[in-house]
């Protein structure tokens, strides 16, 4: 049925269609190489991408910290705390409070970036890290000690969900990809 003169071909299509690149029978470039290159700097590159880029080096520290902190914390001569005598369950709960915490705050991160926005989302996530250090320095008990874990770790969510997808909007065209 190819020889059918009725049903049109593929090059009789061609002929009547226009590629997305063809103007008036000629082909033209789809993009314009001749344009004026837009002047980039380095530097202004950097301090969009560093903040928000070190809540994945708190959050590694914070792991790396508190898996070393526990051997302190079971000791009363070297944490100089009074609620030193810590079962393995208490233990693994100051340990892995952070890691519920980061659910948690992934979790609500989308919801947390619809009505605040991710600029304020990393704000937020921000002053959540600056909670729980506090927290941690004066935590009178161990109560407060995973809610401090808790805390931080919801900040964890937040920035994880909020720090790449801030960067790649914010980033130059020429650095995207």
């Amino acid at each position: 049925m190819a020889s059918d003169p009725e049903q049109p071909t593929f090059s009789s299509l061609r002929q009547v269609g226009k590629s997305s690149g063809e103007i008036d029978g000629t082909l033209e470039p789809l993009l314009n190489e001749n344009h004026p290159s837009e002047n980039y700097c380095v530097l202004s590159a950097i301090l969009p991408f560093l903040f928000p880029a070190l809540g994945g080096l708190l959050y590694g520290y914070d792991i790396g910290a508190t898996s070393c902190a526990t051997i302190s914390i079971e000791s009363a001569t070297l944490s100089g705390i009074s609620w030193y005598n810590l079962s393995s369950v208490e233990i693994g709960l100051i340990t892995s409070g952070s890691l519920y915490g980061a659910l948690i705050g992934s979790v609500l991160a989308f919801n947390i970036t619809d009505f605040l926005g991710r600029r304020r989302e990393l704000i937020l996530s921000s002053l959540l890290y600056l909670i729980g250090a506090l927290v941690t320095a004066v935590a009178p008990d161990l109560i407060i000690m995973v809610i401090r874990c808790f805390v931080f770790g919801i900040g964890i969510g937040l920035a994880m969900h909020a720090s790449p997808m801030y960067i790649a909007e914010t980033a130059a065209s020429q650095t995207r990809g």
